[in-house]
């Protein structure tokens, strides 16, 4: 009796729900950073940061098969660039709301125009991480395009299949709003081998 790869087996459905994730990811990003937004939505981010958790989750399953191209272990590791980067925003957003709750911060002896300039400054820096998140993505366009046409002739007919009802799938979830679900926190510290 032979033993099943199941990553090998599960490839196609694995790389179709990381990039439908990853592409939502990107969507959501350039419509929460729409020039008209003076103050950054932390919502908008949150949900950016899921779907990229998600891809890369994927990202991470699709590589540990056999004959995997170094073209999907960089966007693996790309994909966790991004995350991080979206976790930094985050961060910043954090620390500007903690900065303007409630008198948090009254024990400096600063002024609330003291403290709303403080606030001020982590805004702009989220923003900058924002627009250079948005620069990284541009430049990686044309290289995910050319990725995902590698893997897709990588795949044959049955697996093509797989992945296209797999990202028809995912594309259904999206749009009824059913596609978040928990992670568990232990598929988060895979290692690619």
């Amino acid at each position: 009796m032979t033993s099943i790869n199941h990553f090998k087996q599960n490839r196609p459905v694995h790389l179709a729900r990381r990039d439908a994730y990853f592409e939502a990811a990107v969507d959501a990003l350039k419509k929460g950073a729409h020039p008209s937004n003076a103050v950054l939505e932390e919502a908008c981010y949150t949900e950016v940061l899921f779907l990229l958790r998600v891809a890369r989750l994927h990202a991470r399953f699709s590589v540990r098969s056999p004959h995997v191209s170094e073209a999907d272990e960089q966007f693996a590791r790309f994909v966790d660039l991004l995350t991080g980067s979206v976790k930094a925003i985050l961060s910043m957003l954090d620390l500007r709301k903690l900065i303007l709750k409630d008198r948090s911060f009254s024990f400096l002896g600063s002024n609330q125009a003291t403290i709303g300039l403080q606030a001020e400054e982590y805004q702009r820096r989220a923003i900058e991480l924002v627009q250079a998140l948005l620069s990284t993505l541009a430049l990686a366009e044309d290289s995910f395009a050319s990725l995902k046409q590698e893997n897709a002739a990588s795949l044959d007919e049955g697996g093509r299949k797989r992945y296209s009802r797999a990202q028809a799938h995912v594309a259904e979830l999206m749009e009824r709003d059913q596609h978040r679900y928990a992670i568990a926190p232990s598929l988060g510290r895979i290692q690619l081998d």
